[in-house]
């Protein structure tokens, strides 16, 4: 008998306990996670989850409107970091908020909301990353914006530079798995192609160089360039500073139907940039790089490091008279123009605003949450890298004959 009352009042005992630690967990649960949640939307760089990125101004742009807005972008990109939540609404949480604040420096803007910098007091984050974002060289801010200003504001810079901290590179070629590894294999591969016998659509050409351009006075003075050449071959320009049009899509850009008409009647196309600034090579090359028409480039940027070799021809080491003996050379012998060709099947070309986005906003998403913990540190002096003094060249008027 009392092993039996004894028995019950320990089950008692048990029960109680079990009946308000359930309790207490109960009502204390909505407490913890009302806390835990507002511990994030306070401080989300305090956590390894989303990041929130804000686009200060320019969400208009292309590169950035084609992207979107929103987390499902990172997803629908294949990101290989997607928690990550991007939005262009200055008023929707405080500037402290973000993890990152994209500001975008573009020669379009004239409007004092478009052109103001963010304001934070004595309320910046250590931990926040202010991003200078540019597709434009050096010559094309210098009229809206005095870099001298902005010391120390930035923390990254997301541009066309290869040493950028997340590069927004206008195109990007690739080697494919069996592309050649050494200069030994790229000299037998260019051998066997040099031999081959070109494809009759690239015996057909007519015409010797074609040159699109709606800007007819540039910082480089590429136009003095192309007159000076034009004295010993045909070059046919198309666009506001020529004498011939060409259909162009809803991007600006050239419609495909006209670069199959370049492609079939040239043999080389003047891939001239507007600035000759360190890095600074657009979608003029690229796009030209996936048809099969030699280009000829004009600008400031190592070609080496974003082509193959013997896959273009620089104009920046010839002058304009030497460079049109030599397209005259390829001109008139098919086996060394068609050498010009050998990588094409080795190589991807990709040279679209989506792509370039999406390379870019990948990796500002990535590094978010790779460096979160790194040491804060800012730009000292942005004037080295976007003052076109320092960065861009002009034409070397002693190449004028």
């Amino acid at each position: 008998m009392w092993f039996f009352v004894k028995k019950t009042i320990s089950t008692f005992k048990f029960l109680f306990l079990l009946t308000t630690l359930v309790v207490l967990v109960l009502f204390n649960f909505p407490f913890r996670a009302l806390s835990r949640k507002v511990d994030q939307d306070v401080h989300p760089h305090q956590r390894n989850e989303i990041k929130t990125i804000l686009v200060w101004n320019g969400s208009n742009r292309k590169e950035i409107r084609v992207f979107g807005m929103g987390n499902n972008s990172f997803i629908n990109q294949n990101c290989t970091y997607s928690r990550c939540q991007i939005t262009d609404n200055r008023s929707l949480q405080p500037l402290s908020y973000y993890d990152a604040i994209i500001v975008v420096f573009n020669d379009e803007f004239t409007a004092p909301d478009q052109l103001k910098m963010p304001e934070f007091g004595n309320k910046r984050s250590k931990r926040q990353r202010l991003v200078f974002f540019t597709q434009e060289s050096p010559p094309a801010l210098k009229p809206y914006y005095n870099m001298t200003q902005l010391a120390n504001f930035f923390n990254w810079t997301m541009t066309y530079r290869t040493d950028a901290d997340i590069p927004l590179l206008y195109g990007r070629i690739i080697p494919k798995e069996a592309a050649p590894r050494t200069a030994e294999e790229i000299n037998r591969r260019r051998e066997i192609f040099r031999n081959s016998m070109p494809p009759k659509s690239w015996r057909n050409k007519t015409k010797t160089a074609a040159w699109m351009v709606s800007h007819c006075k540039t910082h480089n003075q590429r136009e003095t360039y192309v007159k000076e050449l034009s004295k010993y071959i045909d070059v046919d320009t198309y666009g506001q500073c020529g004498n011939l049009s060409c259909a162009r899509d809803i991007l600006h850009h050239s419609d495909p139907q006209c670069y199959g008409m370049l492609e079939s009647t040239y043999k080389f196309y003047l891939s001239f940039e507007n600035s000759l600034c360190t890095d600074y090579v657009t979608e003029k090359f690229f796009k030209i790089m996936g048809h099969n028409i030699v280009p000829v480039v004009y600008g400031g940027a190592d070609y080496t490091k974003h082509a193959p070799p013997h896959s273009y021809i620089d104009a920046g080491t010839f002058k304009p008279q030497e460079l049109a003996a030599y397209l005259k050379l390829l001109d008139e012998n098919d086996t060394l123009y068609n050498d010009y060709f050998w990588w094409k099947e080795y190589y991807d070309i990709e040279f679209s605003v989506g792509n370039m986005s999406r390379h870019g906003f990948c990796d500002l998403c990535q590094k978010l949450h790779e460096q979160q913990d790194r040491e804060f540190q800012s730009y000292q002096d942005l004037t080295f890298q976007w003052d076109d003094k320092n960065a861009c060249k002009t034409f070397d008027s002693s190449w004028i004959s």
